[in-house]
């Protein structure tokens, strides 16, 4: 095997991780949806989602931060989507 595919292995390895990853948080998110549905909460806590894009950059190499912020910014819209689209079902 070359570095390409040794490579394209890793990837598709940690593609697998972070599927369930996504499976296990998105069923953290239904909860919070409900929760925020129960108790007439906004879907956007803007500042919440500042705070923890600022604390997970910190874990990460500068070189690497604006991409994250990217990914993380979109995986967190996804998750506004998700409870977005849940409440308006339950409302409906």
């Amino acid at each position: 095997m070359n570095k390409l595919e040794e490579n394209r292995a890793v990837i598709s390895e940690v593609d697998h991780e972070l599927t369930q990853l996504f499976q296990k948080r998105f069923a953290a998110v239904r909860e919070i949806a409900e929760y925020k549905l129960e108790q007439k909460l906004p879907v956007l806590d803007r500042s919440r989602e500042e705070a923890l894009i600022a604390s997970r950059l910190k874990e990460l190499p500068e070189e690497l931060q604006p991409y994250f912020r990217t990914w993380y910014e979109g995986l967190m819209a996804v998750s506004r989507q998700f409870q977005t689209d849940l409440i308006n079902a339950k409302q409906n």
